[in-house]
């Protein structure tokens, strides 16, 4: 048997990830990796942790240095703050300073806060200046960091696609569309604009998966298709085959969450009545008589979507649901174990902030807001599993590694599973998740052992 473990040194991206794993385990909502394209060289943003748990989403920028470091990066994220209006930020760095306490005051004076993470061990301890004192789970941290490590690698997977597989329209078109979620659109600072963009984003790419899906079966990815093929889709999900379809479900995903973020955004910002970040201009004035009718940028929305914005806005706890989601989608594995199905409510309640009974409220803002026949879930066959339609095997992977520890049991075999599949497919997931890894593993993190 084949084991992956976590670098136990984490130096560059691994040591982001590992900063990046203790945010999101202390209940933020993480952006990482920013680019502003037409100076890529100059503004890349390592982390972009949102609090929601104020009236109002409160974002703070991280940077975080494994190696050398000095009173340059210090100003440089002094810059960053003032091209994007944000108040305070702070830096977290790996490597001691001789001169740290003098770099820390007078970074203090420009709103920075830096802390040194030297010994891992202490991380919690250190990293408490910034996150308080919330208990963070050390099973949490690993998820969130073999989540990130899944990421990078079905994203390099695609990078190097785009290379080498030119004439394929699929690999181009993910790669722009994840660009213009993820960071082009991040720079628009009105948030209903911002919305309109990553609404607008998301029917640019309508059945994103359908076409790349066709396209690796002959046809044309332009063409208009819905359905992915059969025969790709019982590849993709039955038989747990690392092919595109991975990378576009879960580039589907990254978007509706970009976009339910943006939404759950507007929703506070408006509540709270601070208008310059949300008031949308104007696009159409009529006049007939004396009456004058203006058209904004938000009435541009579908009307299911703006109907089951104002659903959501009546829940009670729907400022943690960007929150939610992406606990629920990258660290769950997009599904419930219905064997343990009240004990995971539960957990997802502990780490989310949301009460119990208000779950399934929860669960429901995804189809308020992308409607879909039938809903966005599905009962499988044969397996006590309740999973989401379309989901990246990988991260089910991810869910099913995550579901041995939170159940107490190191070993599939001694879940207390029924269903005579269930076994079968969290062993098949988390076996794909391990593929996607391994592709970037050294020899320190692969070990094998016979059973």
């Amino acid at each position: 048997m084949v084991t992956i473990t976590l670098p136990n040194a984490p130096k560059d991206y691994e040591f982001e990830e590992f900063i990046s794993a203790y945010f999101h385990s202390s209940g933020y909502y993480i952006e990482r990796n920013i680019i502003e394209k037409d100076v890529e060289s100059v503004l890349e943003l390592d982390i972009i942790a949102t609090n929601y748990n104020q009236p109002i989403p409160d974002s703070q920028i991280f940077e975080v240095k494994s190696g050398e470091w000095g009173f340059q990066d210090i100003f440089k994220i002094r810059g960053w703050m003032d091209y994007l209006k944000m108040p305070k930020a702070g830096f977290i760095a790996h490597k001691e300073r001789r001169n740290f306490e003098f770099l820390r005051e007078r970074a203090k004076s420009l709103d920075v806060h830096v802390v040194v993470v030297s010994d891992l061990e202490k991380s919690k301890e250190i990293l408490s200046e910034i996150l308080g004192n919330v208990e963070i789970s050390d099973n949490d941290i690993g998820a969130w960091r073999f989540s990130y490590w899944v990421e990078r690698n079905l994203l390099k997977h695609l990078k190097n696609c785009k290379k080498t597989e030119g004439d394929k329209k699929c690999y181009k078109n993910m790669d722009d569309y994840l660009f213009e979620i993820h960071s082009n659109v991040f720079f628009t600072e009105n948030i209903i604009e911002k919305a309109i963009r990553l609404y607008s984003a998301y029917q640019k790419y309508p059945h994103l998966s359908a076409k790349c899906g066709n396209e690796l079966f002959g046809s044309d990815f332009d063409e208009e298709h819905k359905i992915l093929p059969s025969n790709i889709f019982n590849q993709t999900f039955y038989s747990c085959e690392y092919n595109d379809i991975q990378i576009s479900t879960f580039i589907e995903h990254r978007a509706r969450l970009a976009v339910l973020k943006s939404a759950i955004d507007y929703i506070l910002f408006k509540k709270a009545g601070i208008e310059e970040k949300i008031h949308p201009a104007p696009i159409l004035i009529v006049e007939a008589g004396f009456f004058k009718i203006e058209i904004t940028s938000f009435d541009s929305l579908p009307k299911t979507f703006r109907e089951g914005l104002e659903k959501i806005s009546t829940h009670n706890h729907f400022n943690r649901y960007p929150v939610f989601w992406q606990w629920f989608l990258w660290v769950f594995g997009g599904f419930i174990l219905k064997d343990y199905e009240e004990a995971e409510f539960q957990l997802l309640s502990q780490k989310t902030g949301i009460p119990l009974d208000e779950i399934p409220d929860a669960f429901e803002s995804y189809q308020l807001l992308f409607p879909v026949d039938g809903g966005w879930f599905k009962d499988l066959i044969n397996s006590n599993i309740r999973v989401m339609k379309m989901f990246p095997i990988p991260f089910m992977g991810v869910g099913a590694n995550y579901r041995r520890y939170i159940h107490n049991s190191q070993d599939y075999k001694k879940l207390q599973l029924t269903g005579l599949h269930t076994l079968r497919d969290l062993i098949k997931w988390n076996n794909l998740m391990m593929k996607v890894l391994m592709e970037s593993c050294d020899t320190s993190c692969i070990s094998e052992k016979s059973e």
